[in-house]
């Protein structure tokens, strides 16, 4: 503890000790907020005018906001950040300003730079003041999760069985990995995936950055990010394999034809020269029977037989030029069949790569009582979406959100954060704004007299995963994934640029 300054009375001491602590602190939060806090949930809250931001480390940043007034109102649901720019102008009310803005609808709701008079006062948007507004620029990236809740809500830790565990899996064997060259790089996988990954443990992650150790592999357990990074590098390895050698086969089929081309030619010249051969052996021929003396029967027997010695000649080019063309035609044929196969494989190899580039972003679930189903996304795109079935299907569930935001301390499981929101009620109409309506689920059935409503451990016992889709999840399963649990349907928000929305008002 820091001593109070000499000479302060008794009650200044302690503000001065209280005002140290609260420093402390901020530099504590000041410190998380600046060390990458990997996936962060801002939640919002219309009551409060406030909004908070949490992390792998608990609460890193919060800040007094101002939403939309009577008419504009702000939205509740489950959002994500699907675009960010610096500088920005509202392409709805009159092009005003609106720096750092973080789209999180294309329908015009959005949070950004503003001012903040302490109430609701926007068109819709959350204002943020400017250097909070510059603060949360840093932390967040496309797809940060964005809940904004009615009232009150309460962020907290959560460990629950029902939760979705990931699948670990032992490493392959890295000695026959090859890289672009076909060459066994037995050490690459580890230094270039699990190696900084390892030393992190051991060293932290400012020595490990810059680390050159590369441990081995053998005998480690992979988790599904891990293993998605692992798939990711051979198929970059192989992406480069298959473009070289589409790159090499190209050449050589260039090559090919251009022997064939010339084959050809030397064949139909060959072919001309046979011709031009025979015309001329015919015409000593008839010229030799035309002779009435014998001086000139024996000139004409002369061309004749330099005549046949030509066209010999010529029969043994045409032969030897067609045997040559139909080898090189043939090579041809084959090298541009190469080619085309390598250039086929080229373009899956690039196909992969790009799947696995989607494999490494965090999965999103959606378990929706309204559709009676669970749906999938990763890199914002369905993946997969399976029946699911409900206790007390009748019964309200409210909605529920979950974000994976680190590893255990073993590596083996996940530290989740949760929020909940109040089941949706009917929403007061918002004017002047361009967009697609949406349709709010009807008031959800009223619980049972004295019943409670349910919180984000009870409604996790309420519906129950098929194996099959259970299994498909902790495959994909890491850091950053998101899991929704509502009554609602997916928002008509949602699209080909979005995670899933969910609006509950």
């Amino acid at each position: 503890m820091v001593p109070p300054l000499a000479g302060a009375p008794p009650a200044q001491a302690r503000t001065v000790e209280a005002r140290t602590v609260d420093d402390r602190a901020a530099d504590r939060r000041k410190a998380a907020r600046h060390a990458a806090p990997g996936p962060v949930l801002a939640v919002v809250s219309l009551a409060k005018q406030r909004l908070w931001v949490y992390g792998g480390t608990g609460l890193i940043a919060q800040s007094a906001v101002s939403t939309g007034r009577a008419g504009y109102a702000t939205p509740t649901g489950v959002f994500s950040v699907v675009q960010k720019k610096r500088f920005h102008r509202s392409n709805i009310y009159s092009d005003a300003p609106m720096p750092y803005m973080q789209r999180i609808t294309w329908s015009g709701i959005a949070l950004h730079a503003g001012v903040v008079p302490g109430h609701p006062a926007s068109h819709g948007c959350i204002r943020l003041p400017q250097p909070f507004a510059v603060e949360l620029w840093g932390m967040t990236r496309i797809g940060a999760r964005v809940v904004i809740v009615p009232d009150d809500a309460s962020v907290r830790d959560i460990a629950h069985r029902r939760l979705p565990v990931p699948t670990l899996t032992p490493a392959p064997p890295v000695a026959a990995w090859t890289g672009p060259e076909g060459k066994a790089e037995a050490e690459r996988p580890a230094d270039r995936v699990a190696g900084i990954v390892e030393v992190a443990h051991t060293k932290g992650p400012d020595e490990a950055r810059g680390s050159d150790e590369a441990p081995s592999l053998s005998g480690r357990l992979l988790n599904p990010l891990e293993r998605a990074k692992l798939a990711r590098q051979q198929a970059i390895a192989n992406a480069a394999s298959t473009a070289a050698a589409a790159r090499a086969a190209a050449a050589t089929s260039a090559a090919r034809a251009a022997e064939a081309h010339a084959a050809i030619a030397a064949l139909r010249s060959a072919e001309l020269s046979l011709a031009a051969a025979r015309a001329k052996r015919d015409a000593a021929a008839m010229a030799m029977g035309d002779a009435a003396k014998v001086e000139d029967a024996e000139r004409a027997r002369e061309l004749a037989r330099e005549a046949d010695a030509r066209l010999a000649e010529a029969q043994a080019i045409a032969v030897e030029a067609g045997s040559v063309e139909a080898v090189k035609t043939a090579e041809a044929i084959a090298a541009a069949k190469a080619a085309w196969s390598a250039e086929q494989a080229s373009t899956e190899a690039a196909q992969t790569l790009k799947a696995t580039e989607r494999n490494a972003e965090p999965i999103s679930i959606f378990v929706s009582r309204k559709a009676g189903r669970a749906f999938i996304r990763q890199a914002w795109a369905p993946i997969h979406d399976a029946p699911v079935t409900f206790k007390d299907a009748d019964a309200p569930l409210g909605t529920h959100a979950y974000l994976a935001v680190a590893p255990d301390a073993g590596g083996q499981t996940l530290r989740w954060l949760t929020v909940s929101l109040p089941p949706s009620r009917p929403a007061p109409p918002r004017q002047g704004v361009r967009h697609s309506a949406y349709a709010p689920s009807p008031p959800a059935a009223a619980t049972a007299a004295g019943s409670r409503p349910e919180t984000a451990d009870s409604v996790l016992e309420r519906f129950e995963l098929a194996e099959g889709t259970r299994a498909f999840i902790e495959d994909r399963l890491w850091t950053g994934a998101f899991l929704i649990v509502s009554d609602e349907g997916i928002s008509p928000e949602t699209g080909a640029t979005t995670d899933f929305i969910v609006v509950t008002r």
